[in-house]
Parts: structure tokens; sequence; C-alpha cells
């Protein structure tokens, strides 16, 4: 397979360092028009490349896993939320937009980003390519499919139903798989039709045999492509799928989850800073930056996140209650008290602030890599897959579940069996391990939860008060738990017309 650090070096050759990330690109091969060049393997890398960078966004407030992505799966949950009114997570904790402040970037930047991945198929389809052998451009290709896959699937589980809803017969977005110009007018596609292209798109990158099967840091490999495909299975309810993916993985990948001793080290060594201890022993799939770059702009996740950063986001009160059931949890140490005095009066001697994204070097907290797939998540991905199929396969999920939760505390003396191991314990386990990486609101919608901020004004916790009473607690059923299309999407395309979410 292709060795990731060659195609590094010649694209280093032909483009230069990106002002918003580590990965390399030009102006050229950021256009999401129809006309890019493309007609040598070196162009065909910095489009590539430029495409990953279009994964993080830009280097302003307009971003996409730098910072939004993430916290949009996490403060319109229960478990994280603004740390109060007025910051850049409010209006996604508060869920007070409508059609035309909605968050146009949780739009325009997928599919940017779709536009850059079918530029470069196109272009490799076309034959442009001409010095590069069948291998090399096969494993271009089969990246690209699998980011675009990614972007439909984050589209989807933003501006569409949850699949369980109504298989996914509602409205989802429009699949683009051609590079469209401006004047394009795509209508949108049923959930349903989103997620067979996007399974379509994952397995036919995966049945290449193209994509390198060794751990690649920064660039999709086959295990990343099969990690989200596992997800995308369970968001689905296609379980046996999810768990058979989740098995493969665990058991065959060259992945290994960190050692308890390992996820623990604090400061900016160890795995989360990504320094002394190889992160990638667990994480599949992660985006890169380093101090070589200038994404220290402050509007990174980390910095949200931080408290010596803008102090954007905490956890709750009940999340904080629910890893406090066991004080030795390791976990405990990715979540921060206060030092700030105003913070101290606020919060007392809680721990509150997520330190997932602490950055690599001293005092530059929002250089940070920005894992996108984990083996943990594999893990509880095949745990609850396999506790809903049930019967022989609830073994399966106690004995992940274990797994992770033994990781946490070593000494623990909870008993996980086939004959307690349940859906709650699996989402309880996930609560504690995912927490700050985007997943709770996406995984209490599908699987049916009601989200509860506050019902009691007298018992808010942390929470502020949140002026629209129904965003308080909420189930799937809730207009606003989908975003609406923005309304300059609306206007300037006739084929949206008529298709815009209700209650909007």
């Amino acid at each position: 397979m292709k060795n990731t650090v060659k195609l590094f070096l010649i694209a280093v050759s032909v483009v230069i360092m990106s002002s918003c990330s580590d990965y390399l690109d030009t102006k050229q091969f950021t256009s999401s028009t129809s006309d890019i060049a493309i007609s040598s393997y070196s162009e065909a890398f910095a489009a590539l490349v430029g495409m990953y960078d279009g994964l993080q966004g830009s280097s302003s407030r307009n971003t996409y896993y730098a910072a939004r992505m993430i916290f949009y799966g996490d403060v319109r949950g229960d478990d994280m939320q603004a740390s109060g009114t007025g910051m850049r997570t409010s209006p996604c904790y508060e869920m007070r937009y409508n059609d035309d402040n909605a968050p146009i970037v949780a739009w325009d930047i997928p599919y940017n980003v779709i536009l850059r991945a079918n530029d470069l198929i196109k272009a490799l389809d076309a034959g442009k390519v001409t010095d590069a052998s069948e291998e090399e451009i096969g494993e271009l290709r089969a990246q690209a499919l699998v980011t675009r896959a990614l972007c439909h699937f984050d589209l989807v589980r933003i501006y569409g139903k949850p699949f369980p809803m109504d298989n996914g017969s509602s409205f989802g977005v429009p699949i683009v798989l051609e590079p469209l110009d401006k004047f394009a007018t795509p209508s949108r596609n049923s959930v349903a039709e989103v997620y067979n292209q996007v399974i379509k798109d994952l397995k036919d990158a995966i049945d290449s045999e193209f994509l390198n099967t060794g751990k690649d840091v920064g660039f999709f490999n086959e295990w990343a492509a099969k990690a989200l495909l596992c997800r995308v299975y369970l968001y689905k309810e296609a379980n046996q799928e999810a768990l058979s993916l989740a098995k493969d993985i665990i058991e065959n990948s060259p992945y290994s989850l960190w050692t308890n001793a390992q996820y623990g080290v604090s400061g900016t060594a160890g795995v989360w800073a990504r320094a002394s201890i190889p992160a990638n022993d667990e994480v599949i799939f992660e985006l890169i930056n380093t101090d070589t770059s200038d994404w220290g702009d402050r509007e990174g996740i980390g910095y949200l996140m931080s408290e010596a950063g803008y102090a954007d986001m905490v956890v709750t009160q009940m999340f904080s209650d629910l890893l406090n059931e066991d004080t030795d949890d390791v976990r405990h140490l990715i979540v921060q008290a206060s030092t700030a005095a105003a913070n101290i009066t606020k919060f007392e001697t809680n721990r509150v602030w997520c330190n997932k994204f602490r950055g690599k070097t001293g005092g530059q907290i929002p250089i940070a890599n920005l894992p996108i797939l984990r083996l943990s998540e594999v893990y509880l991905n095949g745990a609850e897959a396999a506790v809903k199929l049930s019967g022989a396969n609830l073994d399966i999920a106690a004995e992940y579940v274990e797994t992770i939760a033994k990781r946490a505390n070593p000494a623990t003396t909870e008993s996980i069996t086939s004959t307690n191991i349940t859906l709650d314990r699996v989402l309880k386990e996930r609560r504690k391990e995912l927490v700050g990486e985007g997943h709770r609101f996406f995984d209490a919608l599908r699987n049916n939860l009601t989200i509860t901020r506050y019902t009691d004004e007298a018992a808010k916790g942390w929470h502020y008060t949140i002026t629209e009473e129904k965003s308080r607690q909420f189930d799937r059923t809730y207009y606003r738990t989908i975003l609406p299309i923005p309304i300059g999407e609306m206007n300037a395309n006739p084929a949206l017309k008529d298709q815009q979410n209700p209650g909007y």
C-alpha cells in the first residue's frame, strides 16, 4: 500500500502550508468549482490534502470539525452546556434560531468538502492523472469516497430526522456526486437514499482494497472506513452489520485501547495531548494540528472547552453526578475543576471543564489533534448493536462494555454480564467515554430518548435560563432538533422551495 510519508513529501514539493491547519493546501485546491485542473499525481495529492483541510473548516468562526461539528453534538444534549449566555455555543445550546439565522456553516462547509472530493474523483475517473500507478490512483479515490460519505452522513444527521423515526422516508439532504457549478439546483433526497449512498461510498472504498491497512495518521485507511461504516450502520439500526464490523476492527485491526495509566496522564503529556504515548494506538482517524501551523486563532474546540481559553462550555451537573458514581474512574482526570475565582464561585470544586483537547505544547491550547474515530467508540458501537440483537449477542455486549468500564477503573467491583446488560447500561458507558466528542445529542435522538436539561427553575444545576421553554426538555419530535435549511439556500435554489423542515 502507498506510504503516506512519501505522499506527504510529494505534496510538499508542489504546495505550501495552509493558513488554517497542518494539511497542505492552496487556493486552487480549496475551490468548490468544477474547473480545477488536476493533471498530475502531485496535483491530485494536493487536492486530497486540501480536502482533508476542509474537514476542519476555516481559521475563523465558520468551522467544521475544528469546533462546530463537535460541540453541536454535545451542547444540544444533556451532558454538556454553554457556560453562560452570549457564548459561541449558546445558540446551539438554547436552540434559538430560525431559517434566517441558523448556522449556515453546518450546510455550506460540508458541501464544499464534498465538492472537493468530487473534483478529485472526477479527475481520477477521467484518466487525467497519467503519472501514477493504479494503486496510487486507487488509494486517492478511495479516500475521497470516505470523505464524501462522512460529509453526507453529517449533513443528514443535522438536517434530516433520525433514520429509525420513519425508516428514512422523510427529507434528508441533496446527494451530490458530481462537481456542481453555482447555478445547480439539486433537490433533497430522502434520509434513506442518503444513507444508502453513504454506505455505498464506504463499501466501494473498502472493497477497492486500495486503502492502507496499516496505521495512517491524518488520512483515512481501511479501518477508518470500516469504523465510520460501523457508526452509520448503528444509526440506521442495521445492528448485525454494525456488530460484524465492530468485531472485525477489534479483532483484526492494528489498533488497541489505551491503558488506564495512559488514559489518565494529565498536562501536556500523554494520549490526549498526543505526546509521549502514541495516540494512534486507539485513535483510528484524527485531523492533525501541530505547533508549526497557525490553528491558534482561538476558535478551535480546545480553546472553547478550556477554562484558560474562552471557557465557552462545561459539562452539566447531571453528567458530573453520573461520573461521580465512581470516584476512581480515570475519566475524572479529563474533566478539570475551576481555577478562576469567578468560576470557583459558580461551580465550586466540581470538575466541569472537559480537557480532551488540551494542546500539545505549553500555553497553546488550540493546537490539538481532533479525534474523529476511536477504538473505544467501536467497542461501544458493537455493544449497542449486540444488546439490541439480544440472545447470544448479550455476552458480546457485556464483554465490550466491561472492557471499557474496567479500563476506566480496573478495581471496579461492578459485574457486567449477559444477564444484567441493558441498552441503558451501554449508553451510560458511552456517555462517560465519549463526552466532549460530539456524540450524545445524536445518540439520544436515534434511540428515541428524552433530553432533559432542566424542568424546575429552582433545581437547574449549572444551567442558565433557556427562554425557549420547549428546549429545556424534548425528544426527537421537537422540530428544533433538526436545523432549518438556510434561507439563503432556499432563496437560491427553487428546488428547495417546498422542502423546508417543518416548523420553520
